[in-house]
């Protein structure tokens, strides 16, 4: 059983989470497709919070002994596949760059190619 301290913190935390994931998407800080994760953890928290019972009988069915083991488990876990899809997005964006760069470089050198020609032209 979860003590009511800890609930009442998770609730706070949950709450607060979430309004401020809201405020950073109305501010213009974050996208909603990008927080829309953070807005469902922050629902998750909150119905942990709210309904200890449910969450120790999932951790019980997987033979782990507490909620609190079960909870930091998910959460880590969660945050290593965000992570991972984070640095693949990075990945593909340095790729990206790269490619415009190398374009823009060539771009650059046929305009002065064709720059010289017109001046030997004149």
């Amino acid at each position: 059983m979860m003590p009511l301290q800890l609930r009442i913190l998770a609730i706070i935390l949950a709450v607060s989470f979430f309004f401020y994931t809201i405020h950073l998407v109305r501010k213009d800080r974050a996208e909603i497709r990008h927080m829309l994760k953070w807005l469902v953890l922050a629902l998750v928290i909150l119905f942990g919070a709210l309904f200890p019972e449910v969450g120790s009988e999932v951790a019980h069915f997987f033979g782990i002994q507490t909620l609190t083991a079960l909870s930091l488990f998910i959460l880590v876990s969660i945050l290593l596949i965000i992570v991972l899809k984070h640095q693949m997005s990075l990945i593909s964006a340095e790729k990206q760059i790269k490619n415009l760069v190398q374009e823009i470089s060539l771009l650059k050198k046929n305009v002065e190619e064709v720059e010289n020609k017109n001046d030997s032209k004149q």
